[in-house]
């Protein structure tokens, strides 16, 4: 009976190792966020984290920090690239941009998060540059 188990420990193992390297092939590398500030107030902003769902993980939303990244009135700025974990040609949808606008007495407000955006072309691929998402007001 001892011997019939051992050869479900090697499959059930070699299942386990194929399904830890399957998630590294599974990242979609150098993934770049647009973003264009078109602050109803005029006022820069600095964008602090991308949100997005995926399919791969059964719609969850995941967020990647942008850090320091300030985007003046009118212009389109761009996140450094992500590395986003199991989403290698993958649907991305429902991207939404977190960020804080500077007030006129030179500190800046509390975080704000912009509406769903649906790309047209949603599969994450290395390189891929979503938007530009459009940052309007704070509310």
């Amino acid at each position: 009976m001892q011997h019939a188990q051992f050869p479900s420990l090697l499959l059930s193992t070699a299942f386990a190792l194929s399904g830890a390297s399957a998630a590294v092939a599974d990242t979609c590398k150098d993934v770049v966020f647009k973003v264009t500030n078109n602050h109803f107030e005029e006022r820069q902003i600095e964008i602090r984290s991308v949100k997005f769902r995926n399919r791969h993980r059964g719609g969850a939303i995941q967020s990647e920090d942008v850090p320091n990244k300030l985007c003046n009135y009118g212009a389109t700025c761009s996140t450094a690239g992500d590395n986003l974990a199991d989403a290698d040609k993958v649907d991305l949808y429902d991207i939404q941009v977190v960020f804080r606008h500077k007030n006129h007495d030179g500190t800046w407000s509390r975080e704000f998060i912009t509406q769903p955006f649906t790309p047209t072309y949603r599969k994450c691929k290395d390189g891929k540059q979503y938007g530009p998402l459009v940052v309007r007001d704070s509310n």
